[in-house]
């Protein structure tokens, strides 16, 4: 039987300690995620490696008060399970990660062998950036050309931050967890909605990636109450060079300093935890936020494996592969 080969596109985590270091060089060499300038990208694969040395014991820290390791690559396979079976004997789904296994071209290569002759790419990123999403197509575009498939034989989603299914989903989330918020006080709780960070050069070049986050937001603002505070942030700088403002951790603390008590943090671009919701957002800056005056702090749950995600996906490539 000839099958629909759906590719989960993520970038993937360290599945140990020992992983971190080479997780690191491998996000600091790849071009899309880490673009530097003429004639400094040319010593890209030493920089990468001096960078990966230097951060690495405090990057390990990090991921030991979590357990010691990403679910991120975990939490896709379940994601890409649950989606198999939502999908039908037709299709064959398969986590792809861009920078640890199981990589994108080995899922290409299961694929094959599974007997697909049609695939998907599906971007498990929300938003389109050129750092997440264009970095998985990418390499994906490189491994269907080594394996000699047409580009024909290949489509792609590329974004889906916009979907009803998603922002309803979203909002009732946020809802739920302002709701338990406003039981344990006080005051009325502030949303303070984070997205991952990237820097200024890429907007200036064109990367769509804030403007989506922004409209994903106005969707978000249409469904839930007016007397909601809101305000927008982005997180996880990465590198000593200007980043899109306001950044979470400064307005954070800025929101403690204001006279807010009760602080409900939402990440926008995440779908699956990792290292930036289970220790940026859970400890890092909850002990900003408790240093700064927040009595009540809590974070509205990523998707993971809610059985809403998995339905949304499985209308996403049904909606791809029936329009082809």
């Amino acid at each position: 039987m000839e099958r629909t080969g759906v590719l989960l596109l993520q970038m993937g985590g360290p599945r140990s300690l020992d992983e971190v270091e080479p997780y690191i060089q491998r996000l600091f060499s790849d071009p899309c995620l880490v673009q530097l300038p003429f004639p400094v990208k040319l010593f890209r694969g030493p920089l990468s490696r001096r960078v990966a040395r230097k951060r690495s014991p405090e990057v390990r820290e990090q991921y030991e008060q979590i357990g010691g390791s990403s679910p991120n690559n975990r939490v896709t396979g379940e994601q890409a399970a649950a989606l198999q079976e939502a999908l039908g004997e037709d299709f064959r789904c398969y986590a792809a990660m861009t920078y640890t296994p199981p990589r994108i071209g080995e899922a290409l290569a299961r694929s094959i062998e599974d007997g697909c002759r049609r695939w998907v790419a599906l971007s498990m990123f929300p938003q389109y950036s050129s750092a997440s999403t264009e970095a998985s197509f990418a390499e994906l575009r490189s491994e269907i050309a080594k394996a000699g498939i047409e580009p024909k034989q290949v489509q792609w989603i590329q974004r889906w931050g916009n979907d009803a299914a998603y922002l309803d989903a979203t909002a009732a989330d946020v809802l739920t967890t302002v709701g338990e918020a406003k039981l344990q006080g006080p005051g009325q709780p502030h949303l303070l909605v984070t997205a991952h960070g990237i820097p200024v050069s890429y907007v200036k070049k064109g990367d769509p990636y804030v403007d989506e986050v922004e409209s994903c937001l106005a969707g978000l603002r249409r469904r839930l109450p007016e007397s909601l505070p809101i305000t927008l942030a982005y997180q996880s700088r990465a590198t000593p060079v200007k980043w899109v403002e306001p950044a979470t951790i400064d307005m954070v603390a800025e929101l403690g300093k204001q006279g807010e008590r009760n602080l409900v943090m939402l990440p926008i671009s995440f779908v699956n935890d990792h290292i930036e919701t289970l220790y940026e957002i859970d400890i890092e800056l909850k002990e900003v936020a408790l240093e700064n005056g927040i009595e009540n702090y809590s974070r509205v749950p990523v998707f993971n494996v809610d059985p809403r995600l998995t339905a949304l996906l499985r209308d996403l490539v049904l909606r791809e592969t029936s329009e082809k």
